[in-house]
């Protein structure tokens, strides 16, 4: 795991596609987009191999054991269909949430844009289900899909559903990389911006953007252009880019 930890401050580690915040003993992910897969196929014809919960355990595996976290935040969106939850979102869910329980004591959900229906299948599952965030400390979870109000003592907001990534151009040819941002939210507060935690997620090219074009109504009020952007790819690790405005 050497290549995929980073320390973003003295209390804050990026571990691949989660951070791990220390003061709280506990991981956060996001976007997890269970159910995404059945979901290409059925409405683009999209034929892709099955690798999404698989690979998503994998990676949680190695996280838990290097982090030995007890507590897991899922930021939002655990699962993919706005609609009522899928076959595959109940089976899949169900299997994700119940194989976290190995490796931590509590599991804590927020509500995403995409959660429709999850309470019917996280109901008599072991998790505490917040909306539209949690709080703790000086901490604000929320997914990122509404405005919230981020009072002067958090210290630290984490949202997700942007899932960022950036675009890196050579040539005739371009690569889509995820990424983590990081910086000033406003003058009291930082804010986090984690990547999708699915492999399969294509990811929205934030430097190929302006800020009214973000999807997250919470990143368009952070100091966009001064963030600072973390790659994070399966095959290489993490590496720091320069902020936003030199990827322009």
């Amino acid at each position: 795991m050497k290549n995929f930890v980073f320390k973003l401050d003295k209390n804050i580690e990026i571990v691949y596609k989660s951070i791990f915040i220390k003061s709280l003993n506990a991981i956060v992910i996001s976007d997890l987009q269970i159910g995404e897969e059945l979901y290409l196929l059925k409405e683009m014809g999209l034929a892709i191999p099955q690798f999404q919960l698989k690979e998503m355990k994998n990676w949680l595996e190695k996280i838990a054991e290097y982090s030995k976290a007890k507590r897991l935040i899922i930021n939002g969106d655990l699962k993919h269909e706005f609609g009522e939850a899928s076959e595959q979102e109940w089976r899949e869910v169900t299997d994700f949430i119940n194989f976290s329980k190995k490796f931590f004591e509590e599991i804590i959900i927020v509500r995403g844009n995409h959660d429709n229906y999850l309470l019917n299948i996280v109901s008599k599952l072991p998790v505490k289900l917040y909306q539209p965030y949690y709080k703790e400390k000086n901490f604000l979870f929320s997914h990122g899909h509404l405005k919230i109000d981020v009072n002067k003592e958090t210290k630290y907001l984490v949202i997700g559903h942007e899932e960022p990534s950036i675009t890196v151009r050579e040539k005739i040819t371009k690569i889509k990389l995820p990424c983590l941002l990081f910086g000033n939210y406003n003058k009291k507060t930082k804010i986090i911006c984690l990547p999708a935690f699915s492999p399969i997620s294509s990811g929205s090219e934030v430097n190929l953007k302006k800020v009214d074009e973000l999807l997250s109504p919470l990143l368009k009020e952070s100091d966009f252009y001064n963030l600072e952007v973390y790659i994070i790819e399966k095959d290489i690790g993490i590496i720091k880019f320069p902020k936003l405005k030199f990827l322009l």
